[in-house]
């Protein structure tokens, strides 16, 4: 049984409406999420209904003009069949006309899927499908990457997002590959695999594979549908596989579940690609599907390899905030990261605004086991794009070493980045931006509860 928690307002008439009438219209909504009629069946139709949601618990709160009931609904999971589009169905019930617009005089509002509880058997399917024979856990990337212990995958997302030629992102990537990165990304949106012959991009895939002495990857984005995304993977892990890791990028957007399941009941065992995954439709789906994490999760549920989970350390002065700023923020950020890595898969990336600046305190909070995914970072460089990468990497190479100095000292963080690193770091100007360091000691050497601890004190 799915279960599902609801919260909703229930008015009639511009006033609170009483218990017969919210009783009628809670258990309409009940029945309507999977025998989809506006009434009651008459009884020589009453035996077909084999299958059926169940109420599970609800409670009412008046709040003056409305009140705001909290039902909780048991949805039957045969009805959502996991290897043939069963996670897809639940999307669209729970997306789509889940909630009624009025029932018995209730008008509905503020209607919020607040959890959805999935159960373990189903999960085991998922998992068993798009994930045992195919997808990839943090442990393996690291491997196919030849990782050191301390060291993070470190990859740029390709800017800007349209307009380069081939020949532009050709050099791009091998300039940011041979400063240090791992992996070059076409970023979100970005559909640039149809500007030139795939020939050319596998020729770029293998080019890009040997750059330098460490293992590096050019990640095309095959954001297209099923049948050409299987035909370009294909032709990709063929054409690159022989030289180094293939990795393909599927945006977690409309197509985004069908086409990760797509990708890993196709491509098994050796020929699996990694695949990254940006969801984009987290925040929209939020109210719908039980909260922020939960696109996240089915994308990860449906093979995908690294995601961003949302939630990134926020600092102050950040023209883009996406999180807090404060001790518990930066610990919740912590706890985010920390649950994935402990569970294995997917890797979680640090995404959406990092700059130099706060690579240090991102190291810090979050180690090496999350990939850094840097786009304006990289590409904002006064200078060069290749600028960029070196600065970018010269900071992560000393935050890993200020790190294990710290360890070997028994010290609670990191001391500052060098003089030299730092006034590097300071005295960049990207356009909007200036470079503020944020020094490790601002965040964990506050003298509060709910201060966070490195990520090598957490793990003690």
């Amino acid at each position: 049984m799915i279960k599902v928690d609801v919260t909703a307002h229930l008015s009639k008439n511009g006033r609170p409406p009483n218990g017969n009438a919210i009783e009628a219209s809670i258990r309409q909504c009940v029945a309507d999420a999977v025998e989809g009629s506006f009434d009651e069946y008459p009884p020589h139709l009453k035996g077909m209904l084999r299958v059926r949601a169940r109420l599970l618990n609800d409670s009412v709160i008046n709040a003056g003009d409305h009140v705001e009931v909290r039902f909780s609904i048991g949805l039957p999971d045969q009805l959502f069949p996991v290897a043939s589009g069963g996670l897809q169905l639940l999307v669209n019930l729970l997306a789509g006309d889940f909630f009624p617009s009025e029932v018995s005089g209730c008008r509905w509002s503020e209607a919020t899927v607040q959890n959805v509880e999935l159960p373990d058997e189903l999960m085991a399917v998922a998992v068993k499908t798009f994930r045992q024979a195919s997808a990839h856990d943090i442990e393996a990337i690291r491997s196919a990457f030849g990782l050191p212990a301390n060291r993070p995958l470190l990859a740029f997302s390709l800017k800007p997002r349209v307009g380069p030629t081939f020949d532009e992102i050709r050099r791009i990537t091998l300039d940011v590959l041979a400063e240090g990165f791992n992996i070059v990304e076409l970023d979100a949106r970005n559909l640039a695999l149809s500007t030139a012959p795939l020939e050319r991009w596998i020729e770029l895939g293998v080019e890009a594979a040997q750059v330098g002495t460490h293992v590096t990857a050019f990640s095309p984005n095959v954001t297209i549908p099923a049948p050409q995304l299987l035909n370009a993977a294909n032709a990709w892990v063929e054409g690159v596989a022989g030289h180094g890791p293939p990795v393909l990028k599927v945006d977690g957007g409309l197509d985004g579940i069908t086409n990760l399941q797509s990708l890993r009941t196709a491509l098994v065992g050796d020929r699996a690609p990694i695949v990254t995954s940006y969801p984009v439709l987290r925040n929209q789906l939020s109210s719908a599907l039980g909260g922020p994490d939960a696109w996240t999760d089915l994308l990860a549920l449906s093979g995908a390899d690294i995601v961003y989970p949302g939630g990134r350390p926020t600092f102050p002065n950040e023209r883009r905030p996406v999180w807090g700023v404060h001790a518990e923020d930066w610990s919740r950020a912590a706890r985010i990261y920390d649950s994935m890595i402990m569970r294995g898969w997917p890797m979680p990336t640090i995404a959406g605004g990092i700059h130099p600046g706060h690579l240090h305190a991102c190291y810090e909070l979050v180690g090496p086991k999350v990939a850094y995914f840097l786009g304006g970072a990289v590409a904002l460089h006064p200078n060069t794009i290749r600028d960029g990468a070196r600065l970018c990497v010269d900071v992560l190479e000393e935050a890993i070493r200020l790190a294990d100095d710290a360890v070997e000292a028994g010290n609670d963080h990191a001391a500052d980045l060098s003089h030299r690193l730092l006034k590097r770091v300071e005295t960049t100007k990207y356009p909007k931006t200036k470079l503020n360091y944020f020094s490790p000691a601002n965040i964990f050497g506050l003298s509060q509860e709910a201060s966070p601890q490195t990520f090598y004190r957490r793990n003690n």
